[in-house]
C-alpha cells in the first residue's frame, strides 16, 4: 500500500516500513510498524498525525531518546541498546522499540508520545 503519509508500506501483522535514523552518533536502519491486526484495518489518522509528528520533530525526538537511555542506563548506551522498530500504536501514541544485549530475553521501549520515559518492553506491549 502507498499511504499519503508513511509512503510504501507492506502489511505482516501491521504495516511496515524502512527508515534511517541517527542515534548516538550512528545512521541506523530501523522498521516503522504502523499497528494494525489486520490488512483492511489499513492506518489511522492517529497514527498518520503521529508519524508527521515524529518526522517534523525528529532530531528533538531523537536527542530525547538518547537522554532517556542514558537516563536509564550510564553503561555504553550506544552499544548495550540496539534500536529495531518505532511502533505507532492506533491512538497515535509511539515508542522506539530496543534490543538490550545485556537481557536478550527483554527489549525496552523508549516510549516519546505521550508521555516520554523508558519501560521494559513486556510493559509497553
Amino acid at each position: 500500500m502507498n499511504n499519503s503519509i508513511f509512503g510504501e508500506m507492506t502489511f505482516n501483522i501491521g504495516w511496515k516500513a524502512a527508515i534511517d535514523i541517527i542515534l548516538f552518533g550512528r545512521s541506523i536502519s530501523i522498521i516503522v510498524k504502523a499497528k494494525a491486526y489486520y490488512e483492511k484495518d489499513g492506518i489511522t489518522a492517529e497514527q498518520e498525525v503521529a508519524f508527521l509528528d515524529f518526522n517534523n520533530n525528529k532530531e528533538q525526538r531523537l536527542r530525547t531518546t538518547e537522554k532517556l537511555l542514558s537516563n536509564y542506563s550510564a553503561i555504553d548506551d550506544a552499544n548495550r541498546f540496539v534500536p529495531r522498530t518505532l511502533l505507532f500504536e492506533r491512538d497515535g501514541s509511539y515508542a522506539i522499540l530496543f534490543d538490550d544485549k545485556k537481557d536478550e530475553d527483554n527489549g525496552i521501549a523508549v516510549c516519546l508520545v505521550p508521555s516520554e520515559r523508558v519501560l521494559t518492553q513486556d510493559e509497553y506491549l
